[in-house]
């Protein structure tokens, strides 16, 4: 049934208007009440609260369990799954403005742009763009790659979870924010470097795989630091200030749907013949 899941998910992602998930991001919405109801709440009762979600998902899923013959779990997965995708819509309309500004040659207002949009404060376009792409490689990461991952492995929790701890581990300043990131980074640990491979299958292989070798088991770097440098690796030349073409982030865009077709590529071989 995963299969299938992944693949409604998908159809309803690429072809209907909810390319950035639900209208409402139930886990963001979460995450922020946890923080404002007691922003000094020990570790403990945080994450306890955080969890809650799961609890209740977890008790619909066993409640309607071979209900209709499994129609009703094929929905839930389905609606579960699309509340821990991620918004950004890395593939299509994240970081437009930026691109329309670098097509019309105007790079401060981009450089402005990137800034109010992506946080991104560099003002050497070489390095402007490599991070833009980065960004455009880590979002694809987090909204998509690390949620199917846990899914795949955890099933629905497992991608809801997820979602839960990175969507407050942009709470900063609050006690539990450290041990959530904690649980975070070791959350995409895994997905990351195998993100980092498809990248290495449908780019520059041997520069990426070069580079994957040199951190492949270091537990200290981060999965933001994996996808970047492997982003730009896969890239090479194909993404150069003198050499871009006019849609600037076109590469980064095929490179990252590309390594997610290798994911859907192997998921389907699994879901036939594992």
């Amino acid at each position: 049934m995963s299969f299938l899941v992944l693949l409604l998910v998908g159809l309803i992602v690429r072809f209907t208007p909810w390319r950035h998930g639900f209208p409402l991001d139930a886990p963001g919405f979460w995450a922020r009440r946890i923080v404002e109801g007691a922003p000094y709440r020990a570790v403990w009762p945080t994450l306890a609260l955080l969890a809650l979600p799961l609890l209740l998902a977890g008790f619909v899923l066993w409640s309607i369990g071979g209900q209709l013959y499994g129609l009703l779990t094929l929905v839930a997965h389905v609606v579960l799954l699309l509340f821990a995708i991620g918004r950004h819509d890395p593939l299509g309309s994240m970081a437009s403005p930026f691109e329309e500004a670098w097509q019309r040659s105007d790079q401060e207002a981009a450089y402005h742009i990137a800034r109010r949009d992506l946080d991104l404060d560099c003002e050497n376009p070489d390095d402007l763009l490599r991070q833009v792409d980065a960004s455009i490689g880590c979002a694809a990461f987090r909204d998509y790659v690390a949620p199917v991952f846990w899914y795949l492995l955890l099933g629905p929790l497992g991608a809801l979870g997820y979602r839960l701890l990175n969507r407050f581990e942009l709470q900063a300043g609050h006690p539990a924010h450290p041990s959530v990131t904690r649980m975070t980074h070791a959350l995409e640990w895994l997905p990351a470097r195998l993100f980092a491979m498809s990248l290495a299958l449908v780019g520059d292989f041997e520069r990426t795989l070069g580079l994957v070798k040199g951190w492949l088991l270091s537990w200290e770097i981060s999965a933001d630091q994996v996808v970047a440098d492997c982003i730009a690796a896969a890239l090479g030349d194909e993404q150069a200030v003198d050499s871009a073409p006019l849609a600037v982030l076109r590469p980064v865009r095929v490179l990252v749907t590309r390594s997610l077709l290798v994911w859907a590529a192997c998921i389907a071989f699994f879901s036939l013949f594992g």
